[in-house]
């Protein structure tokens, strides 16, 4: 659900702006939230975080009349994000190994140590994100906002995720014949 928000985020803020005030905008989003809370409700916190942080943020820029918490939240969801995976990284809790838990996929010890690894190249992935991020906040063209936050960094992960393929062939190949 949350990619469904995350794509169509951008481009509803911008033409809802162009025909209703901020305060009706903020609301609409509020609500949709709210019933987005009230769904994943039961599936525990971590589903629970994201509509959170829309209704707070849609809270804010309602009472605070401020189109700038509107746009920001994206940026906002990616400094969760980087702060998972490097929390992630640090307790040695890889969401990834987590992931394939889930999907009980069995990974030997030389793969689950380079999972292990990898969560840190995730997170200064994240952390260019969030630097993309504060540059289309902050560039006066609103194109670059709507692009990058609904699906440009659909684009950065995609290709961090072939870099992370591609290195993870040399390094088991290197491994195999080491």
């Amino acid at each position: 659900m949350h990619i469904l928000f995350s794509l169509l985020y951008a481009p509803f803020v911008f033409l809802s702006l162009r025909y209703f005030d901020l305060k009706v905008v903020s609301g609409i989003i509020f609500i949709i939230s709210l019933i987005w809370f009230f769904v994943v409700f039961k599936k525990g916190f971590k589903e629970m975080l994201f509509p959170v942080f829309y209704l707070g943020v849609s809270f804010f820029a309602f009472v605070l009349d401020d189109f700038m918490l509107l746009k920001s939240l994206p940026l906002l969801i990616s400094i969760l994000v980087s702060l998972y995976f490097f929390y992630s990284y640090f307790k040695k809790q890889s969401f990834i190994l987590l992931f394939l838990e889930k999907l009980k996929k069995e990974v030997d010890a030389t793969e689950k140590n380079y999972i292990e690894n990898s969560t840190l190249f995730w997170a200064w992935v994240s952390v260019v994100n969030i630097f993309l991020h504060l540059f289309v906040l902050y560039n006066d063209n609103i194109n670059y906002w709507i692009i990058y936050t609904s699906v440009g960094w659909y684009f950065l992960f995609g290709f961090a995720f072939i870099i992370q393929m591609i290195h993870k062939q040399v390094y088991f190949k290197g491994v195999k014949n080491g």
